[in-house]
């Protein structure tokens, strides 16, 4: 991962609204959908990802990906993975 890359996702790591995920991205312009997915995924530790629908737009799986981020489940296996846990 590009140090560029390293410092948005650890931005993201801190962000607790979407707002704030959306600052971040205009701050360092990551304008595409499909990027702002891949980097909240890498953020959330890269999890398996299924939607129900094949006919999803990027916008709605953007806006999935989201929801699952501020859920902060994601931290959780975080934890267990610095606690030497596998899940």
């Amino acid at each position: 991962m590009e140090e560029r890359d390293k410092i948005i996702v650890g931005a993201l790591k801190e962000c607790g609204s979407e707002e704030s995920i959306e600052e971040i991205f205009r701050l360092h312009q990551v304008l595409d959908t499909k990027e702002r997915i891949e980097k909240l995924n890498e953020c959330m530790g890269n999890p398996q990802t299924f939607f129900s629908s094949d006919e999803l737009s990027n916008d709605q799986k953007y806006d999935l990906t989201i929801r699952m981020f501020l859920t902060k489940s994601w931290k959780l296996a975080e934890y267990y993975n610095r606690m030497g846990v596998r899940v």
